[in-house]
């Protein structure tokens, strides 16, 4: 196809010639939303249209994008251009890792990466970020669903420690206390350093 039919086809297919046409807001090929603002505005490509998202996100700021900044939409939909679903990034990078972590929370470039605890409480100490740059708040294993019998395992070893026959008094199934103790003791909840006694690992360590 020449270049002049090109041309011919994108001129018969802007304004009201397009399917997409909203009285002066139309949606472009790569998705993004344009407003007619006219040739003189700052934002304008050459037939007078600029992004939605970069017009609002610029309104929300309160100045002018600067060179290299990018207009991040939170929730991934494009035509979504409400100021509070729009983040402005610092750089073509910043924006990558925004789309790229689908979200979550990804370590930024130059962004530092401390040593934090582990969010179960075991004691164990790890970089805040992976190789990957995914952040990271338990140690692999200690991210367990909700458990009332370790819960309750965790209340009654709160003290000084306590044999698993005076626990067994608690719980209805002697099987899943030995289950939930096998698995915590496995994990660095808790340990047994005399038979049939079990303690927290903290307390352990600070015998």
């Amino acid at each position: 196809m020449g270049g002049r039919e090109v041309f011919r086809m994108a001129k018969h297919n802007i304004g009201k010639k397009n399917g997409m046409w909203k009285g002066g807001r139309s949606v472009a090929s790569n998705g993004y939303v344009l407003i007619r603002v006219g040739m003189d505005h700052h934002l304008a490509d050459v037939r007078g249209y600029a992004y939605e998202h970069r017009l609002v996100a610029e309104k929300k700021i309160g100045r002018k994008l600067k060179r290299g900044e990018q207009v991040h939409h939170i929730n991934g939909d494009k035509t979504d251009n409400r100021p509070e679903n729009l983040d402005v990034m610092r750089s073509a990078a910043h924006h990558g890792v925004a789309h790229r972590s689908g979200g979550k929370r990804l370590r930024m470039p130059g962004e530092s990466n401390p040593v934090v605890g582990c969010k179960c409480g075991c004691g164990s100490l790890f970089r805040k970020y992976d190789e990957s740059g995914r952040q990271r708040v338990y140690v692999p294993g200690h991210n367990r669903s909700p458990s009332p019998t370790q819960d309750k395992i965790k209340e009654l070893l709160s003290g000084s420690g306590m044999y698993i026959s005076d626990m067994e008094e608690h719980f209805s199934s002697k099987q899943a206390l030995k289950v939930a103790l096998s698995k915590m003791k496995r994990i660095g909840l808790v340990d047994n350093p005399a038979k049939g006694f079990w303690v927290t690992r903290s307390q352990d360590n600070g015998r």
